[in-house]
């Protein structure tokens, strides 16, 4: 307990001296900030990052969710085709006959991996990505759209480490 009490005050010191040098979370390099945290993606903060800190939540969230829709296209070679959203997704991620494949689809949770995510993402053009793009008033507060741009930086890694059937 004594060293744990010891541990506290040096913390509190530390933090107490970096306050007294005039640093804080607003005034530390941007590097340290949400945004830079949870976007990882280079192409993904290309789309989102001047729209996210100029306030426009909504509209970097459905950015977000357009370059998923259009990197799924390119990895399937589905470019040339009109499939877009939720059925572009049922098509490619299919869990009997994927375009693209998450693993190696052998054991039922291989399976279930592939059926979720393909579920996932169909969801995510229909629940997060479209009523952006057809809302003219729609909304997001900054939290919530960290907290979207943070599960499409994860849904980008995934489909980037899939590999096409």
């Amino acid at each position: 307990m004594q060293q744990y009490e010891e541990l506290l005050r040096i913390a509190q010191y530390i933090n107490d001296d970096i306050y007294k040098q005039g640093f804080n979370l607003k005034t530390t390099n941007e590097k340290y900030d949400a945004y830079n945290i949870v976007v990882t993606n280079n192409k993904l903060r290309k789309k989102t990052e001047r729209l996210f800190r100029d306030g426009h939540h909504a509209r970097a969230v459905e950015e977000a969710f357009k370059l998923i829709d259009n990197l799924v296209k390119k990895k399937a070679s589905l470019e040339n085709t009109d499939l877009t959203g939720a059925k572009l997704m049922q098509n490619v991620f299919s869990a009997n006959n994927p375009i693209l494949k998450l693993n190696e689809g052998k054991s039922a949770s291989e399976k279930d991996e592939q059926k979720g995510y393909m579920q996932i993402l169909a969801g995510c053009m229909t629940g997060i990505r479209n009523p952006r793009a057809h809302e003219t008033d729609w909304e997001d507060t900054e939290e919530r759209a960290l907290l979207l741009l943070a599960f499409a930086n994860h849904l980008i890694d995934r489909i980037a480490s899939s590999t096409a059937d």
